[in-house]
């Protein structure tokens, strides 16, 4: 198998049908496995496009963007579930849509491909508005992302950003309970429990983690990296 592959995970004949005429017409041909294992280990793809409702899927995206950091990660879902789409994108999926609409926006990323653009989104980095707070816990919001609210908590001298949305009922994590010392934000709803590190779900009954973002700091400015439009 080529270095430079194209792989599809998917069941559904009807999608890999479509998926399969928009490659031929793009010039590019997708290679569809039951599992990524099947590779060898000097398999690099530039894009795998599989399912979400694909058991174990949030686990396997984690694991596929550590093997291999700079492939292309797409993602097909069939029933509307907004907090498991943001949970995909968390765990490093590029693209995320539903069934119908995944195979044209993916002829415009292979054609992109083809005329030797970049797939890796770009970022920019956006200010915080200050929180006045001399200790540990909540230091800055970002209420006007183009996506969802930040927060950004403070524990010693580190810095964590998260998205603001508890995705068990959309309530607002900074309102919760911050614990500096074991780095958890608990909802203040419900009681869902997160690590404000690394988004891991603690407890819930929330069923997904939450959205991290890298936080830089210029002098007292606090700056949160995000993907640019």
């Amino acid at each position: 198998m080529p270095a430079d592959s194209f792989v599809t995970i998917i069941n559904n004949p009807v999608l890999l049908n479509h998926l399969n005429r928009v490659s031929r017409k793009v010039g590019m041909a997708f290679t569809n496995l039951a599992s990524l294992p099947e590779m060898d280990g000097d398999f690099s793809p530039s894009m795998i496009v599989f399912e979400l409702e694909r058991e174990g899927a949030l686990q396997e995206i984690k694991e596929w963007k550590e093997r291999w950091p700079g492939y292309f990660l797409a993602a097909s879902v069939t029933a509307l579930d907004r907090e498991r789409w943001i949970a995909a994108e968390a765990a490093g999926c590029d693209l995320v849509a539903n069934r119908g609409a995944l195979p044209r926006l993916l002829r415009k990323k292979l054609e992109a491909i083809r005329d030797g653009e970049s797939l890796v989104p770009g970022k920019m980095r956006l200010r915080a508005k200050p929180v006045l707070n001399p200790g540990d816990g909540l230091v800055g919001r970002l209420p006007d992302n183009p996506d969802d609210p930040i927060v950004v908590f403070r524990s010693g001298e580190d810095y964590y950003a998260i998205r603001d949305v508890c995705p068990h009922a959309g309530y607002s994590l900074a309102d919760g309970e911050f614990d500096p010392e074991t780095c958890i934000i608990t909802c203040s709803e419900h009681g869902s429990r997160f690590n404000v590190d690394t988004g891991e779900r603690v407890r819930g009954p929330a069923d997904y983690p939450i959205r991290t973002y890298p936080v830089i700091l210029d002098g007292d400015e606090i700056y949160v990296e995000v993907e640019a439009a």
